[in-house]
């Protein structure tokens, strides 16, 4: 393994660590093909735990991978950043949509996610004495369940002060049934959109990226926005993602000239929307249920049994948050996610971790001031 520089209180990854009842881990720095390979064993499995995305996102961390076995079998894993804090000297392990330990040979067991919690806790928190942040993959359906099993490992459940939502499809059902299952509104336009003579392009290539930019730009200037820089880091990603986990890329051609596309994901048993954008054009033949129903048959030949709308608020985006509601109809609903799960050293590493969310927000806040200004200068 590589050595890379050190900050205070931040020490080598370890090779190996022995565990309990016949758990061990392997801790190494993230390297693309090893990890990839582990990524195909697990259901839960998501873009937001690739290599690829997380240099993109955060080009200051480090990246490492925690391998659970059992015996000589994989059980768990997670890929770990460490964000470095400026001036403290210190950093923040956080695990994005993870760990996994839903594998595809095997039923979901909370025994080994437990285990999984525990291997993280001791290496980040114990051994090295930094704070840790895991954002699992969970809903509220089981919250107590859960909440539950992260505390009996050590951790605190931090609830948002806005609580993040999302729309679950089921694709779990023959395609017939789940168009009978759209919000009758929804199909109406979906049967408009047939009609219309659209052409629908699909692939995962740099020039159909470009495309969705172009239909992209026009709705954030009519809705005067600026660009944000996450699709910029998606398009990052998608350059060094492998073949079976890149982004696919859905446009809607109306004579020639793009009037909506969508980009999403698919990796493990889940489908996850990632962005979407109607031109003018598109508002008017309806272009957009037209590619949302593409994606569902395509998710459906990935054998993805859910279809994440990534995002549901009622208050803040009605319009986008309708749509959603009518794609999913009888499909599926709306549900919570459980929230965030902190580990510290102490209290100084929680108040780090606590004066690190404040920092993000006022930068998250800066963004969208930014982006609105762009927008309004055109």
């Amino acid at each position: 393994m590589s050595r890379t520089a050190l900050r205070r209180g931040d020490t080598e990854p370890s090779r190996v660590r022995s565990s309990s009842d016949g758990f061990s881990y392997v801790l190494e720095e993230a390297e693309d093909d090893s990890w990839y390979r582990v990524l195909d064993l697990f259901q839960d499995a998501s873009v937001f735990q690739t290599i690829a995305f997380c240099r993109a996102k955060m080009t200051g961390a480090r990246l490492e991978q925690l391998v659970l076995r059992r015996g000589p079998d994989v059980a768990a894993s997670a890929l770990v950043r460490v964000v470095p804090i400026p001036l403290l000297g210190t950093s923040i392990a956080y695990v994005l949509w993870g760990p996994l330990f839903h594998r595809w040979s095997d039923p979901r067991d909370a025994s080994t996610l437990a285990h999984a919690l525990k291997a993280l806790r001791d290496e980040y928190v114990v051994k090295r004495r930094l704070g840790l942040r895991i954002v699992p993959m969970l809903t509220g359906a089981d919250g107590a369940e859960w909440s539950t099993l992260f505390q009996e490992q050590g951790y605190r459940h931090v609830l948002p002060r806005v609580r993040k939502r999302t729309i679950l499809v089921d694709l779990d059902r023959p395609l017939e049934q789940l168009r009978k299952g759209l919000d009758q509104k929804w199909r109406n336009c979906l049967n408009s959109a047939e009609r219309n003579k659209l052409v629908v392009r699909q692939g995962d290539d740099g020039a159909l990226f470009e495309l969705f930019l172009e239909v992209y730009r026009e709705m954030l200037a009519r809705k005067r926005l600026g660009e944000p820089g996450d699709i910029r880091g998606f398009m990052r990603a998608q350059k060094s993602l492998p073949d079976r986990f890149k982004l696919m890329v859905f446009v809607a051609l109306d004579e020639g000239k793009p009037a909506a596309g969508v980009i999403c994901s698919a990796m493990g048993h889940r489908g996850v929307f990632v962005f979407g954008a109607t031109g003018s054009s598109g508002m008017r033949n309806k272009a957009s249920y037209l590619l949302q129903w593409r994606v569902v048959e395509w998710l459906r030949e990935r054998q993805c049994r859910v279809y994440d709308l990534h995002g549901s608020n009622a208050e803040t985006n009605p319009g986008v948050y309708a749509f959603k509601m009518g794609l999913c109809g009888r499909n599926g609903g709306e549900v919570e996610m459980l929230g965030h799960f902190d580990a510290g050293a102490g209290i100084r590493t929680r108040l780090l971790m606590t004066s690190a969310d404040r920092v993000n927000d006022f930068y998250k806040w800066l963004k969208t001031i930014y982006g609105r200004y762009r927008g309004f200068q055109g």
